[in-house]
Order: C-alpha cells, then sequence, then structure tokens
C-alpha cells in the first residue's frame, strides 16, 4: 500500500509547494522574516581597535588554502567581536576523510598541538576556539575552551548548531578560508541560532484546501496511473511465477534430498532450519496458486490488482526457492570437490578479510586479519585436499571472532537505529549468501560494516550536531556536523 500511494504523496507534496510559492508573494511579502543562519546586516560601526588581542593560527593539512586565504584569516579574525575571554583563535583544515571531526581535531591536537589543550588533557584549552573542517569526510567542527563556551554559549545547543550551519553553503562550494571565517563570526553572535520549527501558520489549511481543488483532477490522473502500474506489476510476476513454480515443485523431492544429504561442517542445524523454512514456505505457495489460478493473460487490469498481495507473496518465496536451489547446489559441489566452487567461495571470503584489514583501526585486529588472507590463500592452493571442508569451516570460525572483536571495538559508539529489526548474516535463500555465512553466528565484515554506517547515518539524522568523542574521559565543548 505504501508503494501504491507514494507518487500521490508526491503530487500533493509538489500542488502544497506551488501554492504555498504564489502565496508567499502576496500575503507574505509583508510578513516577520524567517529567521536566519546568519546575523542581519547592519550599519557598520565606526572600526575601533579590539579590547582583546587574538591571536591566530592557521594549519592546513589539505593543502586547501592559498597564500591569500591565509592573510584573510589572520587579517579579519581579530576584527570579529569576541568576548573577552578568546585569547586564541586555530583554524585547522583536514583531509582525513574520518568518521569523526571530533575525534580528529582532538588527535591532532594530542599529537601534534598540546597547546590546544588544557593541562589535564582532557578540556581544550582555555582561551581557545578552535574552528575545523574536513573537506574529503564534509564535516566542520567548532570547538571551545570551558571560559570560552561559556561566555559564547558554545558547549551545545541551538547557538552551536546555528554556528555550524553557517559554515556549510561556503564549504559547499569549495570556498575553504570563508567557510573558516563564518564560522568564527557566528560563534561570536549570539543571535545566530539553529532554525526551529515554529509550528503550522494559521493560512497553511487554507492554502492545503486550494490545492486539493485545484489539482484534484491531476491527482485522479495520478492514482489512474499507480493502478494502472500495480496491476502491470502484477500480471508480469504472475506470468513468471506460474512458469518457475511448475518447475520448482517437479523437483523439490530430489532438491530436499540434496539439501539434507550435506554432510560438512557448514551444513549446521541453522542452515538446515534455513531450509525447511523455505521449503515449508514453497509449500504453501499450492494454496495461493489455488486461489489466483484463474488469472489468465486477458484477465482484466481490476482481477490482477485484487490478487497482487498473494502474487507478491509468491514471488517473494518463489525467488527465495530459486535462490535456496542454487545454494544448495554450490555447497554440494564444493563438498563433493568442485576446485572451481571451492576457490570462488574462498574467493569471497579471502576478499572480506581483506576489507577487514583495512577497516580496522586497531592494528592487531588488521593483522590477524591479513594472517587469516594468507590461510585463505594457502587453503586455495590446496583445494583437492580431503580436509578442505575441516579448514574452510576453521577458517570461518576464526574469522568470526576477529569481525566481532571489530564490532566490539569500533563498531559500538551508536546505537542500533530503531529500524534496525532483527540483524543477521545473509540467509540460505538471500543472494548474497555464500558458504559460511550464519555458520556459527559468522557476520561477514562487510555486512558488519552497512549495519553500522546506517546506525550512524541515522544517529546524525536525529542529531545533526555530533558532540561526542571516541575518548570518553574527554568532555571539551563544542561539536561537529555534515555539509
Amino acid at each position: 500500500m505504501t508503494r501504491a500511494t507514494s507518487p500521490v504523496l508526491r503530487l500533493l507534496v509538489a500542488l502544497v509547494g506551488a501554492a504555498l510559492f504564489l502565496l508567499s508573494a502576496g500575503h507574505l511579502a509583508g510578513g516577520p522574516a524567517a529567521r536566519a543562519q546568519a546575523p542581519a546586516s547592519a550599519p557598520a560601526p565606526a572600526e575601533t581597535a579590539p579590547a582583546t588581542t587574538v591571536s591566530v593560527g592557521v594549519t592546513d593539512r589539505a593543502g586547501l588554502l592559498s597564500a591569500g586565504d591565509d592573510d584573510l584569516l589572520r587579517t579579519e579574525t581579530p576584527r570579529i567581536d569576541f568576548p573577552p575571554q578568546v585569547r586564541h583563535v586555530e583554524y585547522l583544515v583536514f583531509d582525513d576523510g574520518g568518521s569523526n571531526l571530533n575525534d580528529t581535531t582532538l588527535e591532532f591536537a594530542e599529537d601534534e598541538r598540546p597547546d590546544l589543550l588544557a593541562e589535564d588533557r582532557k578540556k581544550w584549552a582555555p582561551g581557545t576556539l578552535i574552528v575545523s573542517n574536513d573537506a574529503e569526510a564534509r564535516d566542520v567542527g567548532l570547538y571551545c575552551g570551558d571560559d570560552v563556551c561559556v561566555a559564547m554559549d558554545l558547549f551545545e545547543g541551538s547557538h552551536l548548531d546555528g554556528s555550524l550551519e553557517a559554515m556549510k553553503d561556503p564549504m559547499r562550494r569549495d570556498n575553504t578560508a570563508v567557510g573558516l571565517l563564518a564560522g568564527a563570526k557566528a560563534a561570536a553572535d549570539p543571535t545566530v541560532l539553529a532554525a526551529e520549527f515554529e509550528g503550522m501558520p494559521s493560512w497553511l489549511p487554507w492554502a492545503l484546501g486550494g490545492a486539493g481543488v485545484v489539482g484534484a483532477g491531476a491527482i485522479g490522473a495520478a492514482v489512474a496511473g499507480v493502478r494502472k502500474k500495480k496491476a502491470a506489476t502484477a500480471r508480469e510476476r504472475y506470468d513468471r511465477i506460474s512458469r518457475e513454480y511448475g518447475r520448482i515443485a517437479g523437483e523439490l523431492g530430489g532438491l530436499d534430498v540434496r539439501a539434507n544429504s550435506l554432510r560438512s561442517p557448514l551444513a549446521d542445524d541453522e542452515l538446515r532450519g534455513q531450509w525447511a523454512d523455505v521449503r515449508d514456505r514453497f509449500l504453501e505457495v499450492d494454496a495461493i496458486m489455488g486461489r489466483i489460478g484463474d488469472l489468465r493473460p486477458e484477465s482484466a487490469d481490476a482481477e490482477f490488482r485484487a490478487a497482487a498481495a498473494d502474487i507478491e507473496t509468491a514471488h517473494t518465496t518463489v525467488d527465495q526457492m530459486e535462490t535456496a536451489e542454487k545454494n544448495i547446489d554450490q555447497l554440494f559441489r564444493m563438498e563433493q570437490g568442485d576446485a572451481d566452487v571451492r576457490r570462488r567461495q574462498l574467493g569471497e571470503l579471502r576478499e572480506d578479510m581483506g576489507a577487514a584489514a583495512l577497516g580496522a583501526e586497531d592494528a592487531r585486529l588488521s593483522s590477524e586479519a591479513r594472517e587469516l588472507e594468507a590461510r585463505a590463500d594457502d587453503l586455495a592452493r590446496d583445494t583437492g585436499a580431503t580436509d578442505f571442508m575441516d579448514r574452510y569451516a576453521r577458517l570461518v570460525v576464526d574469522y568470526r571472532l576477529v569481525v566481532e572483536a571489530i564490532r566490539e571495538r569500533e563498531m559500538s559508539d551508536v546505537e542500533a537505529a530503531a529500524d534496525a529489526g532483527d540483524r543477521h548474516a545473509p540467509r540460505l535463500y538471500d543472494r548474497d549468501w555464500r558458504a559460511g555465512y550464519g555458520y556459527n553466528g559468522f557476520v561477514p565484515f562487510y555486512v558488519a560494516s552497512s549495519w553500522h554506517s546506517h546506525d550512524v547515518q541515522a544517529a546524525q539524522a536525529s542529531s545533526s550536531t555530533n558532540t561526542g568523542y571516541s575518548n570518553a574521559s574527554f568532555s571539551g565543548g563544542g561539536g561537529s556536523s555534515g555539509y
């Protein structure tokens, strides 16, 4: 139902947008201005010497700032009306591409610039404002000593969010120096706040009503298009399952025998349970085909739409059964000594080990992944070994421990996303299943990494400003945000 109605919703949004645009030309012209990310322009006051001399540092590890950019930052920064607590502004430009600019900035300070840290190295140095950018990761950051954070209300919250937002447009245009300077200026201006939702305007229901009247014909046409597409999809899928269901049903007995004849360690209770699940669901398709078996190519669209849910269920099950059939055949051939299949499955496993070795930040875990790669290479040169399947299974078990350690140490920085659901390794009936996936709970690195990336994106979406550090003992103020 969601897929069928989404085009209509998009059309409604477009119509409402058009109505709002027309209204904004008249009704809103004299209304109050929307809150801006940056302060409104004001007559420039007569220039006065700053009350406090602010020193400026510029570190460009990405090589993005020209000599003119450096001069701009050093010349303009002391002219900003900072509170007296600000005694030093440090501009940092990275191209590390790290997942957390807060950590990148902290590690730089710990390794190369301890003067940016307080004496206890658990906070940023007093009197310091740090404006940071990672051009590769496309993140901007603002950090401050406690006294500066208090004076500028920059520890966290709406002013920090708004100041980071002020940096993003110049950064998106690759104008790094202007983006850095915009961050410093916004941080010094307490009126720069993140935009907030202020409720539905009183005229919006009227605009929606008008849009509904004007767009009724267009909406009707969109609904008709959705219904036609739904019928066409149902026809296409019914045609496929009509052909494939009969073939698989005729071969099911032999396939079941082959699945239950697997004897390697990889054919554990979990794998057998997955086969039983897809097999039993396939047997239930017979009842579905009985309900929809009267459909013909000449049947009306309405008949196909009425049967769409049954057709979708049958199509999914038949597709999974086809995949399980291919995967069982691959594992059977692997057990029987097929050298090509053995090398291919080892190659898939070895490729994942290489990704883990490159992706692990912990040097010891990366080294262990490399050692497992070497073992996989040795086994690939001995595909005719009588104990091949036992050695392959042991390799999977040992690699599982490495991946689990990487997940625990490097992928537990965020909670699982709300839509994470029941996460598991690819199953026998999934297209990306490979020999050993799910064995003793083994989840390949690429799957674990994709889960973590999703969780990080979900966390960033719920709170666009990141104020956390991997070093839990560090409590410096400020944070970062992506652009």
